[in-house]
């Protein structure tokens, strides 16, 4: 949170899609989303992504989307890992009364660029792919230790249960402080 130079942290979501991409492996199948909206807060997509992931997993209810955006209930964010940076791509930014020119070069090196990216990622995939299909490790039972005692498996926070963030009026305290 920007509390020296943003003082409104309301934000308007005009459209979120989550779209199959149309790849042929279906075994991992990957999903889009599109966001669109009026403007967005620092990390917030990569908030709201990692919410949806924690939902997708099972370990929160759809209800906690209504309950976190209910800032008299939930005043203050709950701490938790955002989503990775790596996934996420800003495609294009609008503004009124504004027109972004590309000349044709311009155009070419960003399409250029873009496909040997395309390519290095893609090659790298495979190459993980690859390791993954030929890993000769000797299985273990991952639920037993060395010392043949159960592992304790990692417990979900709910993330209302969770620590909070400093709320906008203690973060501007602290600044003029």
């Amino acid at each position: 949170m920007d509390a020296d130079n943003v003082h409104n942290y309301r934000r308007h979501i005009i459209s979120f899609e989550i779209l199959p991409f149309n790849e042929s492996d279906k075994a991992d199948q990957l999903m889009i989303m599109k966001i669109k909206g009026s403007a967005f807060l620092w990390h917030q997509v990569r908030c709201m992504v990692a919410v949806l992931f924690l939902i997708g997993q099972g370990l929160e209810s759809p209800n906690v989307i209504d309950l976190l955006l209910d800032i008299e209930r939930t005043p203050r964010k709950p701490q938790f890992p955002m989503a990775p940076e790596i996934p996420l791509v800003l495609q294009s930014c609008e503004f009124e009364g504004l027109k972004f020119i590309c000349s044709s070069d311009t155009n070419q090196a960003l399409n250029e660029h873009l496909e040997r990216e395309c390519r290095s990622y893609k090659l790298q995939s495979a190459i993980f792919h690859e390791a993954l299909l030929n890993s000769s490790c000797i299985e273990i039972d991952n639920n037993i230790s060395s010392d043949h005692t159960k592992k304790k498996g990692a417990s979900h926070i709910p993330l209302l249960s969770r620590p909070t963030e400093p709320s906008y009026e203690e973060r501007r305290k602290k600044l003029v402080a």
